[in-house]
């Protein structure tokens, strides 16, 4: 992973309701120096969007009160856009490069997930495909 093409830490959010992986991802992110928010729900992922600055999200697929894909689509499409563009302003779109997780093997979950323009991870899976999807994200943020 190429850190050196920005001095800064970014911003991660890792939202699992798996304990277990939730902490190995984090651990491993931590190691590349990112700055790592963990959530073990749906709500607790869209609580932390919403409350801080994060640059991606690494969010499972299937959790407890909301899905990560209903984590995003609310993000990204809430009542709080317009709020926060002012009421004279026409909305501002929220966007935030993910990377799903899942141990489901349904085509429709990855299907729904890359409509989404998003990366897609088949649990389990290895260090490296973790890193590499991370460098996807991160040469999507350098541009």
């Amino acid at each position: 992973m190429d850190r050196s093409r920005n001095s800064r830490a970014f911003s991660v959010l890792v939202g699992d309701d798996d304990r277990a992986i939730r902490e190995s991802v984090a651990e491993l992110l931590a190691g590349l120096s990112f700055d790592v928010h963990v959530a073990d729900c749906g709500t607790s992922a869209l609580r932390t969007l919403l409350q801080r600055p994060i640059d991606f999200s690494i969010l499972d697929v299937e959790m407890p009160d909301m899905t990560g894909l209903q984590v995003i689509e609310r993000y990204v499409s809430g009542p709080w856009i317009a709020r926060a563009a002012g009421p004279a302003a026409p909305p501002v779109p929220r966007r935030m490069p993910t990377i799903f997780m899942s141990g489901n093997p349904a085509r429709e979950i990855r299907s729904a997930c890359e409509l989404l323009g998003a990366s897609f991870l088949d649990k389990p899976f290895e260090a490296r495909q973790m890193r590499s999807a991370v460098d996807r994200i991160l040469d999507e943020l350098m541009l």
